[in-house]
């Protein structure tokens, strides 16, 4: 009996030691994808309407804005590719940094090369939609001047609604004030002298209401097209009210997202938001974000 037993057990390690080790043939299996996000609000602005989206305490947040300076709509279709339909051209450039200071409290300063634009704000995103409430509501406070920030100086005030439905869509209202509006009316990208403007009813206004209008669908689990329109519901409003067309894609982990865009302004703050945009024009660009 004794040596049926080892011979029973020397045929087990032998196989253990030669058998072939199915883990170690099978291939390693790629790391599964985080799945995407539950809700389809990734970004904090639609292109530049503000959203309800946090950052968390103290994550940093960085965008780069950039529009090409020139209008796709000027010029004939072999004009346009000569200049590789406005990538050729020159650019107004964005830059902009916010911070977590606490999960619903953040700030932000956002330089503009109009004019050389800075903008400092803060946002408070204090209510979140739930059981309780049906929308999320944020609160953003700020100042920018031209030349550093030494000059024409415009305070707002704008709070952005939003109401998010599954993980496919998400819409916004955001209804704001800006001072001061018409000390930099002069800043409505190429068309500087508006057709009419000396006529305008609301020329004479120093400041201006805005209603920013805008919305982000899910295309795909990371991609996404966005929109948005800003007309001015009160006081000084030259040109036409801002809007943009996009589409975005949105890194697998959602820290970086690329953003596509047709616009017709160059602007990215609230006072630029709240001169309007040109009549005419429709300029190529894009934005680039990254949380961290």
């Amino acid at each position: 009996m004794s040596r049926l037993l080892l011979r029973v057990a020397g045929a087990v390690l032998i196989l253990a030691l030669f058998a072939p080790d199915s883990r170690a043939q099978a291939p390693d299996a790629p790391p599964s994808p985080p799945p995407p996000p539950s809700t389809p609000e990734i970004e904090l602005n639609v292109i530049n309407v503000p959203t309800t989206r946090s950052l968390r305490r103290h994550q940093s947040y960085f965008r780069l804005t950039h529009r090409f300076a020139r209008d796709l709509r000027r010029g004939d279709f072999g004009q346009l590719a000569e200049e590789l339909f406005s990538l050729d051209a020159g650019a107004v450039i964005g830059l902009e940094y916010r911070f977590g200071i606490t999960s619903n409290l953040q700030a932000g300063v956002h330089r503009s090369m109009l004019s050389k634009t800075i903008q400092l704000f803060g946002k408070y995103d204090g209510w979140r939609q739930g059981d309780r409430l049906p929308v999320s509501i944020s609160l953003i406070a700020g100042v920018e001047g031209l030349n550093n920030l030494q000059d024409n100086h415009q305070p707002s005030v704008v709070a952005s609604v939003s109401r998010t439905f599954d993980n496919w869509l998400v819409v916004y209202a955001a209804p704001g004030f800006v001072g001061n509006t018409r000390a930099a009316d002069f800043l409505t990208g190429h068309d500087h002298d508006l057709p009419g403007q000396e006529l305008d009813e609301h020329a004479s206004h120093e400041h201006t209401m805005i209603l920013g209008l805008g919305g982000r669908a899910r295309l795909r689990p990371t991609v996404f097209l966005a929109g948005e329109f800003t007309p001015r519901l009160a006081g000084h409003d030259p040109g036409r009210g801002t809007w943009g067309v996009s589409i975005e894609k949105m890194t697998r982990g959602g820290g970086h997202t690329l953003q596509l865009n047709f616009t017709n302004s160059f602007g990215t703050t609230f006072g630029q938001l709240a001169r309007g945009g040109s009549t005419h024009d429709v300029y190529l660009g894009f934005n680039l974000t990254r949380k961290f």
